[in-house]
């Protein structure tokens, strides 16, 4: 142990500060300020390298995730799959009673029902007891979340009955023409390539009774105007977006429903705020079109 018999500042060469001290046995120490400092340095330099260093490598390893999603479409549909299946939460109350009070109660749908993305069966809490529901066609072209599907579902003792099928909505060539008394479509068009949501309205009318109801809920693109931000931020991870979500883009979804105006005999909507887990995707419109 060190005994400090004098602590005066002196000078080492090129003026850097020092303080002289005994040891305990009687041997002179002198303490440099600066080589402190160079030891810091190098040890903060050190530091810097290793979570530079840490940090590339995480965000290789994600590139490489990404681009491997990208380039495999089995794997992609797999993966959104399990990842539908986490984020559909049964128990968020905000988000259901979105669903089921105000979409889909039950003096909106009745009769033959079609839902169009019926996903992992997260519009059946609001379905499943609903005595004036007929049956149920699920179209669902990712057959990777039927299992999750009908997992979800096998809780209820459903009264009517309920069929999925994979193939895609463009084309519900099972379905007969004016057979449908209400088609539900929620969060859908975004992940639907341009041309193909206005297909898929134009078979939805085929199928639907004359009066049928088609009810919708989908997120739409911030305004760039009112939400900036939100609009620019939506830009920037939209092509990281897209990949994760299968497809999804932030759109204008609304021309498609303008679109429809002069194919069926009401078209309303409104724009309202949808209580989603990510902050960038808040915007939305809900509505409905009749035949």
């Amino acid at each position: 142990m060190a005994t400090v018999i004098a602590a005066w500042p002196e000078t080492a060469g090129d003026n850097v500060p020092t303080v002289p001290c005994l040891s305990a046995d009687g041997h002179l120490l002198v303490l440099s300020a600066g080589a402190s400092r160079v030891r810091y340095g190098v040890n903060m330099g050190r530091i810097l390298r290793f979570l530079f260093g840490t940090l590339s490598f995480i965000i290789a390893l994600i590139a490489i995730g990404l681009g491997y999603l990208k380039l495999d479409n089995v794997y992609r549909q797999k993966f959104f799959a399990s990842f539908l299946n986490k984020i559909s939460d049964p128990n968020n109350s905000a988000i259901m009673n979105l669903r089921c009070n105000e979409l889909l109660k039950h003096s909106n749908v009745k009769g033959h029902v079609l839902e169009i993305g019926a996903g992992t069966g997260i519009n059946f809490p609001c379905l499943y007891n609903n005595t004036r529901i007929k049956s149920y066609i699920g179209i669902e072209p990712n057959i990777h979340i039927h299992p999750y599907f009908y997992n979800f579902i096998k809780q209820w003792d459903i009264p009517y009955k309920v069929r999925l099928l994979n193939n895609s909505a463009t084309d519900m060539h099972e379905v007969e023409s004016n057979s449908i008394d209400t088609v539900i479509m929620t969060l859908v068009l975004c992940s639907v390539p341009d041309p193909l949501p206005e297909k898929i309205l134009l078979e939805a009318h085929r199928i639907l009774k004359p009066g049928g109801h088609f009810i919708f809920f989908e997120h739409v693109v911030a305004n760039p105007k009112t939400n900036p931000f939100i609009y620019g931020f939506q830009k920037t991870i939209e092509p990281f977006w897209a990949i994760i979500g299968d497809g999804c883009q932030f759109k204008p979804i609304t021309n498609y429903f303008d679109a429809m105006k002069n194919v069926y005999s009401k078209v309303k909507y409104k724009h309202t705020d949808w209580p989603s887990p990510f902050f960038f995707v808040k915007d939305a419109v809900k509505g409905k079109l009749i035949k």
